[in-house]
């Protein structure tokens, strides 16, 4: 059986819907929030005893917690023609193993699911909104199932962030970020309220299958231009170089930003990223 994922975050989730995280509010928690006197908040439940004892004025004190909260789980998915990319694994159905594990993860958790996939446009058909759904993880797998990655670029994430309540939030971008400059950088301006989290698709074949020598077809994964090229060492070197330089602009990207980008390289596992997580709590 696979194991879930184990996502933390830093801050407290805001709401009063109950749930695994520690939130800003008061109720029933794990964590204590301030002592308080008994006719203040009348639950004789939470008497510390050790605390109206050593009161001079003979007050009886009660422990006040902070309300374990729902945190709101958002995956964005790039749903542009260059997810339809097929190597070693399948793009699309590498962000659909992500965005499921998510949800099921996100529901295990106590936690609010919600999913939305877009080209240049929102994908009517590809958008879950957050909420407790047990149901999400099989929505996930039907909903995926029934989309083909098309379209040049994937303009329409930027138009679900503009919409996204304004409550802080867990988000996961999927994409392989094959993007125009700058429009990543629009993207986590938009989203710079919330906690992102980008998960960068690779698939080993594009580094491993490329041909060494003679005629090649290259072929745009967006447009579907197709060139023909004469493979040899400098032009190689040259697209190594561009795919250092395209994982480079994205680091630095994301980090200006506060966030640390994950790289899926192949098959997703959940214990890359339950891991990703522990060290960006370490």
């Amino acid at each position: 059986m696979q194991s879930l994922i184990h996502y933390r975050i830093r801050w407290k989730p805001a709401g009063n819907q109950p749930g695994s995280k520690r939130g800003q509010s008061a109720g029933m928690g794990d964590q204590l929030r301030a002592l308080v006197l008994l006719r203040d908040h009348p639950d004789p439940r939470r008497l510390d005893l050790r605390t109206s004892l050593r009161d001079p004025f003979e007050r009886l004190w009660v422990r006040d917690f902070y309300l374990n909260t729902a945190l709101n789980v958002i995956v964005l998915v790039d749903a542009s023609a260059s997810m339809a990319y097929v190597g070693r694994s399948n793009r699309m159905a590498v962000a659909q193993d992500i965005s499921a594990q998510l949800a099921l993860s996100a529901y295990r958790s106590g936690d609010a699911f919600g999913v939305y996939l877009a080209n240049q446009n929102i994908l009517k058909n590809g958008v879950l909104p957050p909420r407790m759904n047990r149901s999400a993880y099989w929505w996930v797998k039907q909903h995926f199932a029934q989309i083909a990655p098309s379209g040049e670029n994937a303009d329409g994430l930027l138009q679900v962030a503009a919409q996204l309540s304004k409550r802080r939030s867990l988000v996961f971008v999927v994409s392989d970020f094959r993007w125009e400059a700058g429009k990543l950088k629009a993207l986590l301006k938009t989203l710079r309220h919330h906690d992102v989290v980008p998960l960068v698709l690779r698939d080993p074949a594009e580094y491993d299958a490329m041909p060494t020598s003679g005629i090649a077809t290259l072929q745009d994964a967006e447009t579907g231009a197709t060139r023909f090229v004469w493979m040899r060492n400098g032009l190689i070197e040259k697209v190594r170089n561009a795919r250092l330089a395209h994982w480079g602009q994205i680091d630095a990207t994301c980090r200006t930003y506060g966030c640390k980008p994950l790289l899926v390289h192949g098959e997703f596992e959940n214990a890359q990223l339950t891991r990703y997580f522990m060290e960006r709590m370490a």
